[in-house]
């Protein structure tokens, strides 16, 4: 384990603060949306509960399992900029950190301000790149950096495998089988509550209320504030929409009908 491994989507990056704040007129059409009545939001450790009581589903309201994805240390700024305005709207979402955000006693002010304001901290994990691939030592790696992390955060209960494109490795695989199914054995060797991986979880929500009924809202299909809205509108009630936002998007230094473009037309991505 190293406690400064340094990302590979991110070894090119200067880790200070850049001259950006959220984009708050963006993210208040989220919050307009999803403080109608038809809504019933909760957070990771909440939907977890819920959904071993039988309570997760409800059929007369959508059922939000709200969540984002902190990718880079300069964007805990916005991640706590975003939980300010949902403290001010009374709600309480997740908020999955990588190793890389915690190494500066700066940066971790941000993330404890989050608690502060009723947010929750958990682990995204990346083992499997820090370990090249290698299953065995990856999850020893995640019992190391899990400790690690519980220094800080001593709540976090789960851990949210991250998409690390760039070095052709599934995170996720952490607890796969050999035939890409998850494993409840390899979750619980890491030391993590049943289907306490939130693919796994995610995944097991999806296989027993379909797809049609319990599916992603997230960037790679909804860019700003409007589109994330009309995602939301789409679901029904007994519906589960797992909702899911990256701070990094939300800067006010972007302009969302240009990211519309490089994300969906341009040569860039394509």
């Amino acid at each position: 384990m190293s406690k400064r491994y340094i990302p590979i989507d991110l070894g090119f990056e200067h880790y200070s603060h850049v001259k950006h704040d959220l984009n708050a007129k963006e993210y208040a059409k989220i919050l307009a949306e999803i403080s109608k009545a038809r809504y019933a939001p909760v957070n990771v450790s909440e939907a977890y509960d819920l959904y071993f009581k039988n309570e997760l589903v409800l059929p007369d309201k959508v059922r939000v399992i709200w969540l984002h994805d902190i990718e880079r240390p300069s964007d805990n700024f916005l991640a706590r900029r975003m939980a300010e305005m949902e403290h001010e709207f009374g709600f309480h979402t997740t908020y999955n950190i990588r190793l890389v955000s915690l190494i500066e006693p700066t940066w971790r002010d941000d993330l404890y301000k989050i608690c502060e304001l009723g947010g929750e901290i958990q682990y995204q994990h990346e083992d499997m790149v820090i370990c090249n691939g290698d299953q065995a030592a990856a999850i020893e790696s995640f019992k190391a950096n899990m400790q690690y992390v519980r220094e800080f955060f001593p709540n976090v209960r789960f851990a949210f495998g991250h998409g690390v494109f760039k070095a052709g490795i599934d995170s996720a695989a952490l607890v796969k089988n050999p035939d890409g199914s998850y494993s409840e054995e390899l979750i619980k060797k890491c030391g993590l509550p049943e289907s306490g991986e939130l693919y796994a979880f995610f995944d097991r929500l999806k296989r027993e209320l379909g797809e049609q009924n319990c599916f992603y809202v997230i960037e790679s299909r909804f860019i700003g504030g409007d589109e994330f809205a009309a995602g939301l509108r789409a679901a029904k009630p007994g519906d589960v929409v797992i909702f899911l936002q990256h701070p990094t998007w939300w800067s006010d230094t972007y302009d969302f009908e240009e990211l519309k473009f490089v994300m969906r037309k341009s040569k860039f991505f394509h």
